[in-house]
Parts: structure tokens; C-alpha cells; sequence
């Protein structure tokens, strides 16, 4: 939750107008508490703490689902701050105070005030966060439906994932387990991969049991004395039937799919799942399916030295989002890792939570894994980054491609973490022609993020912050600013306000000192070769967009708004090829009798 951005928004009076058209959302939820101080508040404090953090705002109020703004007198906002202030440090109303004095802003508006509260997401060692003396009662989490109790098991897994907790999941020992349970065929690969890469490491030499200990595939217990292998050393070592084993983990499933354009005819091209031609451990899957992912990936003729380099930074990326996937998943329940490759993008998908907040995850840098020993695995044979999560890496490989952004997005029920790897180009020959033909020849020179605007702009035409900020690596804020600054520098025009404000190509007036040249002037007069080359070029842009709505709602039934975010579409953009493919019959309602249902779904028909 980016409570600073929306700090500083919260002082602008259009920024609550715009919040009340858009109703209440993941992480935004109003309160009139014109009755006293909500009792609910405290499940929302918890919900938002456990998941990605959120603002509550008092001084709002809901009839018949119109939201309006209702404002508190000075003395309740005092009265309001002074009992939160209370009971937030009161044991037996919630597990842990988490707001300071400046995380409760009052505002004026209209003849009173509201008054927010921007509740942080905790970090991993603060979670879970429940209202009263009971964990597996009083934890929620939020989702789009609102504030949800959790079930015992993700409470659980939420004490698991804190760094003191006594033994991390991947290290317990798996009584009466013996190197029978070992594939020796992986181990040996591994070993000679090892040795390869490292060759004066001291733990070449070392024989099998004890390179295993140091791997942490095995150890002893110091408290109880015992030892054994541990759920590591078999999930990347593993024979099947031992890591299926009811002692270890019988749900566990590894699974890639190749998915075609047309899956009328076959779900898949191509599949690597456990079908009895292989060991399905961790190890064995990544010597398998990474080279399929490494294969369609372009390989520019680049000269490293005197011999060519074929291992690009995109390549890097992929492999690190790979490893990714296996280290930071929780293999507590239904551990299932799916790996697909659709024809618009690549989709990565694990069990478990985010250690860290999404904007800690686009930073980078923040080291927090679930399972050390698998990293470390990986690690030794130059296949993980130690220093933090390798976010840097998939970023700069995907901007390298000039590839849309990559985004990570959480789930619920059960709990999943999915990392979408777009193969759309953001900046094509013909979007760079057309705007060669607006802003003149030298708009190349241009930083890299404001050429990426540009183009998104020509393409969609028009843009938000919201839109971008699945292509730029830049915080809210900040893009904000930017965006302002192409508005004065005379590339973009604004319209709107607050985060309902847009963005559009400004196509008249381009005499912007960043980009005088010669030959601007001219180049204004656009010429009919121009006009028809931006014709196809939308045209194919849409029909690339129709094809990723029709993978997005291919297996499941999506809100225009869900598909806008999972597309990294502006949603103005979204719904209108939407209409289009319902026009052409290509997609389907939820409610075709209703069509302005406000719960309207489609579905890939």
C-alpha cells in the first residue's frame, strides 16, 4: 500500500472525490463513525496489517451504495484519536500496536473533518496481527471482497514464515528416510555442475553425506539428537514416490505447460509434469524446463570478446525468476509450483505469501527467503542471487528486450504468488515512426522511461499512473512527477484529476525546449504513409490486446477491472476493446441480460 503517495494526495480535496467515485477498494475502506468508534475497524487494522497495508477514513458514509462525505466535528476527531491511541496498545483488543502519531491524520473538509488512518503492512516477523487474545480466531487478510477471517492453516503458516521460528519447514527432519530416498542420478549432476563451476571450492571433496550437510539437505537435531534428511535435501534430490510420500509432502506437484494460441484443438504443445519418465524433484525441473523457457527467448548477435554472447540479460532474468519460484515458495500445504508459457507471456505460480510488501518486491535488495538451504542449492551452482530476491535482474532483462514490465500479483484462497512475465514489446519500429513524426527525430534521445510513456500513450492513447506502473519501476510518487514534467515540457496533455487523471499525446503543441530540432516543425505535417502506418499500428495493438483478454479470461470468469490489471491496460482502454469482442462474439457475460451489472464478469467463449 503506497500510504505516502496517498499522504500526500490526502491534501488535495479532489483526492477524496475521486476516492468516493470509485467506492472502496482493496486498500481503501470509509466509515461513517457518526455512531462511536467502529467496533469493525479492529478487522480491517488486522486485515490490512496481514496483507499489503491500506487507509480507513472516517467521515463517510454508505447509502443504498452511494458513498458521501460526512464529516466528524473536532471534538469526535480527538475523542477518535485518543481511544485508538488506547486501544491499540490494549493487549486484549489487538496483538500489536503498529501506528505512530503520524499514521492518524485529520483533514479538514467541507464544515468538519475526516480523519484516516494508514494502517502499514506488518513485516514478517510481526505477523500474523489479530484482534483479541486468539491467533487462529482473530487474523484477517483482505481481498477485493473485503475483510476475510483466515483459516487456522494460513495462520499457522504465518508463525512458520516469521525468522525466529524455531525450525524453518524446509529443514525438518523426515524420520526413517535414507539415501534410498535419494535420487543419486540428481545428486551426481549436481555435484559434477558443482565441481565444474567451482572447482578449488573446498566442498568438492567432500564425501556425499558430508556435501549434503553442508548444503543442509541433512542434519542433526542438537536439542533431541536426531538427524536425518531433511525436506530440502528431498525436494531437490528426491525420488517422486519419496517426496510424495503421506511422511513428506503427498500433494506436491511440479507442472509446465506450453499453451498454444488456440486451445480449442489442445490444451498444451508441450507439458512436463510428473508422468513417471523422470525424478520430479526440484532439480530435475529446472533441467528441464528452463531450456524450453530459454528457447524461444531472442538471441542478438552480440560479441563478447571474440566469441558470441548468447546468454542475455533476458535470459538471466528467466532463469532468476525460475529459481524464484522454487526458493521462496511455502511447501507447508498443497504445494503445487506451476510453470506455463503462454503465447503473450510467461507465467510463474507458487504457493504461499510475499515475504515483503509489492513495492519492497520492485525495489529489490530486500533479502528474505523462505527456504535458505534451497537458495543456497541453487546458489552454488551460479543460479541464485544471494544478495536479495534477483528482482533487479528479471527488471533490467525484461527492459533489455524493451518487454512490458514484469508484475507480481498475490492471491487468496488458498494463498498464491504469480509472477507474470509479458512478451509484448512496449516500443515497436512503427510507434517509434509515428512519434518521429509528432516530436521529430531527436524523441530517441529521450530517457528511457519517458520514451516508454510516449509509446504507451501512442498505442492506448491515452495513459494513468495506475496504467503505467506495470511498466515503469518507479514509485507513484514519483511517476506523478514525471508525468507532470512531460505535461510542461509539452509531450503530454492532462486531463482529470487526483488518480482519475489521465493522459494523452500532445500532438499540437510540441515545442518543448527537450526536444527542439531542425526538423520539428516539419515534421508536424504528417503525411498520408504516416497516417496509415498509425492505423495498422493500432490495429495491430488491439488485436494484440484481444488476444491477451482472451488468455486472461480463458479459465476463469474476470471483472473489466481484474482484466485491466492483469492486461497492464488503462481500463478506459480495456473496456473498450472488451465491447469490441463482445460485438464479435469472442467473449461472454456472467450477466448477458444485465450488461451494466456492476458485478459483470467475461469469459473467453
Amino acid at each position: 500500500m503506497e500510504s505516502d503517495y496517498i499522504k500526500e494526495s490526502l491534501r488535495i480535496k479532489g483526492f477524496l472525490d475521486e476516492l468516493l467515485a470509485n467506492k472502496e477498494s482493496s486498500e481503501v475502506e470509509f466509515k461513517s463513525a457518526k455512531g462511536g468508534f467502529p467496533g469493525s475497524f479492529w478487522e480491517t487494522y488486522s486485515s490490512f496489517a496481514n496483507t499489503d497495508g491500506g487507509v480507513v477514513i472516517f467521515g463517510v458514509r454508505e447509502k443504498h451504495g452511494i458513498f458521501s462525505v460526512d464529516p466528524l466535528n473536532e471534538a469526535i476527531v480527538t475523542d477518535f484519536k485518543k481511544k485508538f491511541s488506547d486501544l491499540q496498545h490494549d493487549r486484549e483488543k489487538v496483538s500489536l500496536p503498529l501506528l505512530t502519531d503520524k499514521d492518524v491524520v485529520s483533514e479538514a473538509y467541507g464544515d468538519g473533518y475526516i480523519l484516516a488512518f494508514f494502517i502499514p503492512r506488518a513485516t514478517r516477523d510481526q505477523r500474523p496481527v489479530y484482534v483479541g487474545l486468539d491467533p487462529m480466531t482473530g487474523t484477517y487478510r483482505r481481498d477485493h471482497e473485503g475483510d476475510y477471517r483466515c483459516e487456522p492453516s494460513t495462520v499457522s503458516q504465518m508463525f512458520a514464515d516469521r525468522k525466529n521460528s524455531e525450525v524453518l519447514q524446509e529443514a525438518r527432519i523426515l524420520p526413517n528416510y535414507s539415501w534410498d530416498d535419494i535420487d543419486l542420478t540428481s545428486f551426481r549432476q549436481y555435484r559434477t555442475l558443482f565441481t565444474n563451476l567451482t572447482p578449488s571450492h573446498p566442498w568438492v571433496v567432500l564425501e556425499d553425506l558430508e556435501l549434503m550437510k553442508k548444503l543442509g539437505g541433512y542434519r542433526k537435531d542438537r536439542v533431541s539428537g536426531e538427524e536425518g534428511f531433511t525436506l530440502a535435501g528431498l525436494l531437490m534430490f528426491g525420488k517422486t514416490e519419496a517426496i510424495t510420500d503421506v511422511a513428506c509432502l503427498p500433494d506436491f506437484m511440479l507442472d509446465y505447460r506450453d499453451i498454444p494460441q488456440d486451445t480449442s484443438k489442445t490444451r498444451w504443445i508441450d507439458r512436463v509434469y510428473p508422468d513417471g519418465t523422470w525424478e520430479c524433484n526440484l532439480f530435475q525441473f529446472y533441467r528441464r524446463v528452463l531450456p524450453k523457457l530459454h528457447a524461444f527467448l531472442p538471441k542478438p548477435f552480440v560479441l563478447k570478446g571474440d566469441e558470441r554472447q548468447e546468454d542475455t540479460p533476458t535470459h538471466e532474468a528467466v532463469r532468476e525468476a525460475f529459481i524464484n519460484l522454487c526458493v521462496h515458495a511455502s511447501y507447508s500445504r498443497s504445494p503445487r509450483l506451476v510453470v506455463e508459457k503462454r503465447p503473450d507471456g510467461i507465467v510463474m505460480r507458487n504457493p504461499g505469501t510475499l515475504l515483503i510488501s509489492v513495492p519492497q518486491y520492485y525495489e529489490g535488495g530486500h533479502s528474505e527467503c523462505r527456504n535458505p538451504s534451497l537458495q543456497k542449492m541453487f546458489g552454488l551452482i551460479g543460479r541464485s542471487d544471494k544478495a536479495g530476491s534477483g528482482v533487479d535482474k528479471i527488471l533490467e532483462g525484461w527492459k533489455y528486450a524493451k518487454w512490458r514490465r514484469p508484475y507480481i500479483n498475490e492471491k487468496s484462497h488458498p494463498d498464491v504468488v504469480e509472477l507474470y512475465l509479458p512478451l509484448e514489446s512496449l516500443v515497436s519500429d512503427s510507434t517509434i515512426a509515428e512519434l518521429k513524426s509528432i516530436f521529430g527525430n531527436n524523441i530517441i534521445e529521450l530517457p528511457h522511461n519517458e520514451i516508454i510513456i510516449l509509446s504507451m500513450a501512442t498505442t492506448e492513447d491515452e495513459v494513468s499512473n495506475a496504467s503505467l506502473q506495470n511498466a515503469i519501476n518507479l514509485h507513484p510518487s514519483d511517476l506523478s512527477k514525471l508525468l507532470r514534467k512531460m505535461c510542461n515540457d509539452g509531450m503530454l496533455v492532462a486531463s482529470g484529476f487526483g488518480r482519475g487523471t489521465t493522459y494523452r499525446l500532445n500532438r499540437v503543441n510540441v515545442a518543448s525546449s527537450n526536444l527542439a530540432s531542425s526538423d520539428l516543425a516539419s515534421s508536424n505535417l504528417a503525411s498520408s504513409d504516416v497516417a496509415s502506418s498509425k492505423k495498422r499500428s493500432r490495429a495491430t495493438d488491439e488485436e494484440n490486446v484481444m488476444s491477451m483478454i482472451r488468455e486472461a479470461c480463458r479459465h476463469q470468469w474476470l471483472l473489466a477491472k481484474d482484466i485491466s490489471r492483469k492486461i497492464g491496460r488503462h481500463p478506459t482502454h480495456t473496456r473498450t476493446i472488451i465491447k469490441k469482442m463482445l460485438d464479435r462474439g469472442e467473449l461472454k457475460q456472467e450477466f448477458p441480460n444485465q450488461p451494466t451489472h456492476p458485478a459483470q464478469r467475461y469469459h473467453t467463449v
